[in-house]
Formats: C-alpha cells, structure tokens, sequence
C-alpha cells in the first residue's frame, strides 16, 4: 500500500519527536544519575571532595574495592595521588609515619618493588631513606637482589640475591661483642661449660657488626684478595653478621691471613688451624647450645663459602642438634621454632 505524503510526513514528524523525547530523558536521567549511589561510606562531608578529585573510572574502582574513606582521605587533595594505590597509602603511613606527601611520592615511585602484603614489613625494618637508597643504587647495578622484608625470622640466609641492605637489629654487649638477645642466655652457658672444661675463657674475634663496618672490611679484603675474598666474607647487606646471629671464634684472623697468602705465593706452605683445641671442642659440642658451625668443610658447594671452622651461627638447641646428627647446613635444613 502506498502512503500518502500526509501519511509519510506525519510519521516522520512521528518518529523525530520520540527521538527528541528519547534524547531529552536520557539527558535528564545524566543529570540526577549519583556516582556514588553505590558507595555506602559516602557523606556529606566527602561527597564533593570525591566527585572532586575523582572520575568516573576512579569511583567504579573505589566502589568494587570496597576502599573505605578513612584510607585514603588524608591523601586525596595531594598531588600525585592514585585511587589505585591508596591502600598502599595508608599501610605505608601505619607501618611506619611520614609527611602524607612523601609517602605519595614513595608508593607511586616504587610501586613495583613491594606489594600490600610486604611493605609494612619493609617499613618495620628499613626507613624510608634506606628504602630509596636501595632502589636507586643498589638495585640498579643488580636487578635480581631483593630485600628480606620479614625479619623477625632468626633464620634468614642470605646470598648473592637475599640483601637486608643497612638493616640494624637489636643486640646486646656480651664480652667485646655485640649479638642477639636471643642467644645470650645459650652463649653464656657455652662459655661457662667451656671454661669448666679446658680451664680458659672461650673468646671471640668478632659478634653483630653493622653495614659500613663490613662494607669496608670487604672492600679492603677484596682488593688485598681479589681470588679468594668471596669464598671467605660477603659485602655488606649480604653478609650474616648483620643479623646478630653469628659469632666469629679467635683465631680466624691470625689463620685466614697467613692462608691467604700463602696461597698467592708461588712456594706451598702448610698453615695450621690456630686455636685448634678450641674448634675441636666446638665443633663436638656447640650444637648442645644451640649454635652449628656456620661453613662446613663438605657443604661448600650448598653454602657458597669456604671452609671456615671459625664462625658459628645460633639456631636453637633443637635445630642444632639435628643439623649436627644429620650432617646438615643451613640451606639443607627445615627450621622449627628458636
């Protein structure tokens, strides 16, 4: 059937109409749609700041997050600040107090070397200043190193990928050195034993030293030995006596030395392990105290280290003695409890 041109131009003016009427409720329906309808912490304290400083992509993540206001509302009007990281925000903040904007200027610097779940433990260890040291210098000539985030574990090892970087524990003075509490109470009793024992005091060469002190003894140590030094010392951040676990018994100096050299001479001389009876009763016995020699002579391979008779570390009594029934080092042990 063909219309006529009143029929058609009627129709046309037809469908115009209700797609004006379409346009203009869709428009009206713009106008009155809340954002925030779907946010249940939404106030009239903060429902303009949030439309504010935040889009519409920004209000969908907040919302399906479910990021509350307190998280993030100290840090919303700074520059820099991302929805995204506001959790990071906020448990960098109770982890460890800073000026709002630096915290920004951390997280979303160096976002991707930390996750919610191991930057409080960074900031319980390391400042701030050591975190952004690290990153901007360590890390970049090393990419593959990595911090120890949790150490409250007495049982880090730590490589040529494990750091605890310029982390400084709490130690206490017991005869010239410096160790953890933890081991206090087992040292003493080793070098009351011992004395009972061999009638002489059980000495020490060196306990916890911190960062700059073994970064230059390293240093020097290298340059003095540039073959031999790794087998024998880590650089700082790398280096066990950083955690106040390890103890160095007397003597190590006046054997090491001589070895060394003797090794870089071209004539073959025989050096003798100095306070031999002193090692050969820890060695024996050590382990009832809860403290295992550190390097051992046929697990080189699994400890990348030398043997060294001379350093012992503390793991608890029970540790202990199950490394030294089972001939087992650090890297081969599941640890228990202190």
């Amino acid at each position: 059937m063909k219309l006529d041109k009143k029929t058609y131009l009627a129709r046309i003016i037809l469908i115009v109409v209700c797609f004006c009427i379409a346009v203009l409720c869709y428009v009206r329906m713009n106008q009155s749609y809340d954002e925030l309808a779907r946010y249940p912490y939404v106030n009239d304290d903060n429902r303009d700041i949030l439309l504010k400083y935040l889009d519409s992509d920004d209000i969908n993540y907040m919302i399906n997050q479910q990021i509350r206001p307190e998280q993030f509302m100290d840090f919303i009007e700074l520059d820099g600040f991302e929805i995204r990281n506001a959790l990071l925000y906020s448990a960098a903040k109770k982890a460890q107090n800073s000026d709002n904007q630096s915290i920004i200027n951390f997280v979303n610097r160096y976002r991707s070397h930390f996750s919610l779940k191991t930057l409080p433990d960074l900031l319980k260890y390391y400042s701030y200043i050591d975190l952004i040291t690290f990153y901007e210098t360590e890390w970049v000539l090393n990419e593959n190193l990595k911090l120890v985030s949790d150490l409250s574990d007495p049982f880090v090892i730590l490589n040529s990928t494990q750091t605890i970087y310029k982390y400084k524990p709490e130690v206490v003075s017991f005869q010239n050195i410096f160790i953890q509490q933890a081991c206090l109470e087992d040292l003493k009793a080793m070098c009351e034993d011992y004395k009972k024992v061999l009638g002489k005091e059980l000495t020490f060469e060196r306990g916890y030293e911190d960062y700059e002190t073994i970064l230059n003894q390293y240093n020097g140590f290298k340059e003095q030995y540039p073959d031999y030094a790794d087998l024998y010392m880590s650089t700082a951040g790398q280096n066990e006596m950083q955690l106040g676990y390890s103890i160095i018994i007397s003597g190590l100096s006046q054997w090491l030395i001589p070895y060394l050299d003797s090794l870089n001479s071209s004539e073959e001389t025989a050096v003798e392990f100095v306070n031999l009876e002193t090692l050969e009763w820890l060695m024996d016995n050590s382990y009832r105290y809860g403290f295992v020699m550190r390097f051992k002579e046929d697990k080189e391979e699994q400890s990348g280290k030398a043997y060294n008779p001379y350093v012992f570390r503390y793991v608890g009594k029970k540790n202990a003695k199950k490394m030294f029934k089972s001939n087992l080092c650090m890297e081969e042990m599941e640890f228990s409890s202190l």
